[in-house]
């Protein structure tokens, strides 16, 4: 009896020496271990891009870290918060999108000099056949109800925020689905409204008064963001005095308002170059 008792002693220090000196440096080894993440270093609303000037990295222990963690940054510089996140807040693929997906997200995105004001579509042909995008640089063509059409200087170029069914649910945010409306079980919802990126009050005076008449959209250009720039710097140069003096108008009562002359941007991609705004007026 003695002899088990003494047995059982050896094996239960042999133990504590084995857990001592080999379990618990290991144990501690492993707490010790640090891993880098990449994490916010402010707060941000949903639907903000993500830049390099808002994340941060730190080094953190690596027990307990979430295993869809997302350290890449590749693959997180240029995504889109999905919601409002916070500073020290980590990312995974569930917190960031590739576009935004809300009109919520597009409005919070507008420039402080820039606002956001919708038309009426009153045809298919008037909404280019339901085609339009979001981000799309189109021209818009006002008809009068003498059937008079033109191009106004205050909305040669101007950028597509949204379209909106006449549901009220918008449309632009699924590549290849533009105008899919999922709640009208699998048919077509064509867009009621096309909603404008303004840069200016007088493009939303005009545009006022172009909801009276016959709007049509005239496509310019879609995923050329450097040309995309070129025509909304052309436009605000027009707006603020930067461009050319208008055009003088034509002295036969019978023959179209001359148009404003504007420094049109030079498209090396022939098949985003705009129409000329007379040409399109009539091609209208």
């Amino acid at each position: 009896m003695l002899k088990n008792r003494t047995l059982i002693g050896i094996v239960l220090i042999v133990a504590a020496i084995g857990l001592c000196f080999g379990i618990s440096p290991l144990f501690n080894t492993i707490l010790a271990s640090k891993t880098t993440i990449i994490r916010l270093k402010q707060d941000i609303p949903q639907g903000v891009q993500i830049t390099g000037s808002m994340l941060e990295a730190v080094e953190v222990g690596s027990m307990n870290l979430p295993a869809d963690m997302q350290n890449d940054l590749k693959k997180i510089i240029g995504k889109y918060s999905v919601t409002a996140m916070f500073a020290g807040d980590s990312f995974n693929d569930k917190k960031l999108s590739d576009t935004i997906d809300t009109s919520d997200s597009l409005l919070r995105q507008l420039k402080p000099n820039e606002t956001a004001m919708s038309v009426t579509v009153k045809s298919l042909a008037n909404g280019l056949s339901g085609k339009l995008q979001q981000g799309d640089i189109i021209q818009i063509v006002s008809v009068d109800e003498d059937d008079k059409a033109q191009i106004f200087e205050e909305l040669q170029y101007v950028e597509v925020l949204a379209t909106t069914s006449d549901k009220g649910s918008d449309n632009t945010y699924n590549d290849g689905e533009v105008n899919a409306n999922a709640e009208d079980e699998e048919e077509q919802s064509l867009y009621a409204t096309v909603t404008i990126i303004l840069q200016d009050r007088a493009q939303a005076l005009r545009l006022a008064e172009c909801e009276n008449t016959s709007l049509h959209a005239i496509f310019v250009c879609r995923g050329d963001e450097e040309y995309k720039q070129k025509c909304l710097k052309a436009q605000l140069d027009l707006l603020t005095g930067g461009a050319d003096e208008t055009a003088e108008a034509t002295s036969e009562a019978d023959t179209e308002e001359a148009q404003p002359a504007m420094n049109i941007p030079e498209n090396k991609n022939q098949n985003n170059a705009p129409a000329g705004s007379e040409e399109a007026a009539h091609g209208a």
